[in-house]
């Protein structure tokens, strides 16, 4: 059962003569950009207006961006998104919703920071089972706004009141992300993954590696947790940047990037964008986070688009996991000679990797740049996903938000569909001081997205009611199918929100069966291994 308490449908489970159907379709290539049925093909979906989350105050020019957004498992329609603020200080937001995402609704998660921590930063937001949230931010201290520690807050009340912070992680860590696993025990388990300076480090740069990446769990609602465990390969000495993804049978999976010979970027120092390639790495657990196996090599060939800003805040690659174990990664690539977003699969649970593929369906190489991408699976097996674009304005500087989607393990995307009726100037935002961030302006560390079962909830960075540096908003919108349209037979129809184009059922296709791990946290050879790409 998923959190919802709805179990997924598998595009392997639906009734046979859907499967027959759909598998004719998608081998003819007939569901590549478009929603097919047997009556024809479906009504485009409602795309609703886009809404401020945050609130616009010309006065002192907020910066918010990097949104994530969360819904209550037990009430769906509830759902949360929580932001970065970067001026006119550093500071940290929560808005509820609910409707879904339609409108919203500012609530103080922090009204008292805990002691020695003089301004909240980078909060995450999860549900557990039961519907309790759990948010969870860095604090920072001193003139060099260093993090003293992260902390976590929790509301049983739907945002109305949360507990004191309760400290969690000690100094020095950095990229802290949660997710929670509703299944184990009473309250489900709750992960952390982070990466941990050992010594403290400059503006703008980390100190001279090991900075490894670290995960721990708690299953007593953030009360104690186990010994933390190292994730990055001790020999891989440039990690940065940790993703988390949670799969099925208490498998845990953390992507990162190694920055391989990068010291410009790394140590934040002078020079131009990095020539050579950087890898994208999964580490995954099968015994719910007691013990990784080695990292597996998604992509040795990553090309970087622009000098990372700062090392600490770096985008990370998106990475989920569906609930038959499939894992999907993506990140933005500059390998066919401007920024694009990409992506890998994996249906054997992140130990082979399928094609590369281009979400943005732009001319290759037209110097247009799509770049921070993210990802979500809905609970049919829908894999959405969003990105910024800057196809609409030739000079390369205004933003759009697109999206699309995949139904046959990125195999294929659907036709992009822009998001945005207002485009944003991607040179509005903080700007830093420190070398590697000359010329640059900060725009997050990621796009939020949300998929249901009938809708796809959206929020990004926007500044169309900026004029000038450094306000910014968090829009957001909804796009809806209607009940039934588009659908294969025997398959439940799907609703999207916001101009998107979805496939009936979710059909995302699973080869071979699904494994479980080992006690050394490996994983049992499958008898007819798929190919890798």
């Amino acid at each position: 059962m998923t959190a919802t308490g709805v179990r997924r449908r598998s595009f392997l489970r639906a009734p046979v003569a859907a499967r027959l159907v759909a598998a004719a379709l998608v081998g003819g290539g007939l569901l590549a950009g478009s929603v097919a049925s047997a009556a024809g093909p479906a009504a485009p979906p409602q795309v609703l207006p886009e809404v401020p989350v945050t609130a616009t105050d010309q006065r002192v020019g907020p910066a918010n961006n990097t949104p994530m957004i969360v819904a209550d498992p037990s009430e769906p329609s509830f759902v949360t998104l929580a932001n970065r603020l970067d001026a006119p200080d550093f500071s940290c937001t929560l808005h509820v919703s609910g409707d879904g995402g339609r409108s919203w609704l500012p609530v103080s998660p922090v009204p008292e920071l805990p002691e020695g921590a003089e301004k909240c930063y980078a909060p995450e937001v999860a549900f557990d089972r039961e519907g309790t949230l759990y948010y969870l931010f860095v604090g920072l201290a001193g003139g060099g706004n260093e993090p003293m520690g992260a902390f976590l807050t929790t509301s049983s009340d739907r945002g109305q009141s949360f507990s004191p912070p309760k400290p969690v992680l000690g100094p020095l860590n950095f990229a802290v992300r949660m997710a929670i696993d509703p299944e184990p025990g009473d309250r489900g388990r709750l992960h952390l993954v982070w990466l941990h300076a050992t010594s403290d480090p400059p503006l703008g740069a980390f100190g001279p590696p090991p900075n490894p990446i670290m995960t721990a769990y708690s299953d007593d609602g953030g009360a104690t947790f186990s010994a933390p465990v190292e994730v990055s390969d001790p020999d891989r000495q440039r990690v940065v940047a940790p993703a988390l993804a949670l799969g099925p049978d208490r498998s845990v999976h953390v992507a990162y990037y190694d920055l391989e010979d990068d010291v410009i970027d790394y140590q934040g120092l002078e020079g131009s964008t990095w020539r050579g390639t950087w890898s994208l790495v999964v580490a995954s657990s099968f015994d719910g986070g007691g013990r990784f196996g080695r990292g597996v090599v998604v992509d040795d060939a990553i090309v970087p688009h622009e000098r990372v800003m700062l090392i600490f805040t770096m985008p990370p690659a998106s990475l989920v996991a569906d609930a038959e174990g499939r894992l999907c990664a993506a990140w933005t690539d500059a390998r066919y000679g401007d920024a694009d977003a990409v992506a890998r699969c994996s249906s054997d649970g992140g130990e082979r990797w399928g094609e590369l593929r281009r979400m943005n369906d732009d001319p290759q190489g037209n110097g247009s740049s799509q770049y921070m991408p993210r990802l979500s699976v809905s609970p049919e097996g829908r894999l959405d996903a969003i990105f910024y674009d800057r196809r609409d304005d030739p000079e390369d500087i205004g933003n759009h938000v697109y999206y699309t989607f995949s139904s046959d393990e990125a195999e294929s995307f659907a036709s992009n569909i822009r998001l945005t009726a207002d485009g944003s100037s991607s040179q509005i935002g903080q700007r830093y001081t420190n070398t590697s961030a000359e010329g640059l302006v900060e725009f997050g560390s990621r796009l939020g997205l949300l998929s249901l079962p009938h809708q796809v909830v959206a929020a990004w960075t926007d500044t169309r009611n900026s004029k000038q540096p450094p306000g910014q908003d968090v829009f957001a919108t909804t796009v809806v199918f209607r009940e039934g349209e588009g659908g294969i037979p025997g398959v439940a129809g799907v609703v999207l929100a916001s101009g998107a184009l979805a496939l009936a059922g979710g059909a995302f296709v699973l080869l071979g069966r699904r494994r479980r791990g080992n006690r050394d946290g490996s994983r049992e050879k499958l008898q007819a291994p798929a190919e890798s790409g």
